[in-house]
């Protein structure tokens, strides 16, 4: 496959072919290879961020459950810190929250196990988990157990911010070569270290992205 092929252009469209043509400094000869081995590192990010996502989801329902003593599971609870009224700023926090998680019931039946819900709940949902706003009602009483003892949570929310930003990208098929794919994905095996050690090893035993990065086609970040 070629830049000369007819049918080429129209498939990626001219903005993101423009964006591949200056990876390869307008040689229309390289940009194929490039179009192909970012698809490559895109697919493999995406199955990496797909497995910090669970270990991530996991990992903030035991440590919050740990802590809940409500009469129902806390994603269910009316009184539970994600869904009961939490003003911030003239906001209730938990407006989205709480919507999130009305969908995601919805998209069980009666009498499925709450793991059923928590799969169901997209990344936006775990995210927002962390931030400087939940410090007080989330991080500090229970969601900081999830991680290592002495973690800093704006450390750690920065992390999940800077993956959640990639995972969005990876999703919509948007480029990355031109992103610093090395310290991203050092940060996203730290980050499935911090929640789930086994998990980080394995990626890491794989040794897919470090195939895929000693394949680039130009050099790279």
């Amino acid at each position: 496959m070629t830049i000369n092929d007819g049918w080429y252009e129209s498939y990626l469209g001219s903005d993101r072919l423009a964006r591949f043509l200056a990876g390869v400094r307008q040689d229309r000869g390289r940009v194929g290879a490039l179009v192909d081995w970012d698809r490559e590192m895109r697919g493999e990010l995406q199955k990496m961020l797909g497995e910090w996502e669970i270990a991530l989801r996991n990992a903030y329902d035991r440590a919050i459950s740990g802590w809940w003593t409500g009469e129902q599971h806390w994603l269910l609870d009316p009184a539970s810190p994600v869904n009961r009224e939490i003003m911030h700023r003239s906001e209730d926090l938990n407006r989205i929250s709480r919507n999130s998680i009305k969908k995601a019931v919805q998209r069980t039946r009666p009498g499925d196990p709450i793991g059923r819900v928590i799969a169901n709940l997209s990344l936006d949902f775990w995210r927002y988990l962390s931030v400087t706003a939940r410090e007080k009602t989330l991080w500090v009483p229970a969601l900081h157990r999830a991680f290592p003892k002495g973690s800093d949570r704006a450390q750690i929310d920065r992390q999940i911010d800077s993956l959640y930003r990639l995972r969005n990208r990876v999703a919509h098929h948007e480029p990355i070569f031109h992103k610093p794919i090395v310290p991203l994905t050092t940060s996203l095996v730290h980050n499935c270290e911090l929640v789930r050690p086994e998990l980080a090893d394995t990626i890491v035993g794989r040794g897919t992205v470090k195939q895929l990065w000693g394949d680039r086609p130009i050099e790279l970040r």
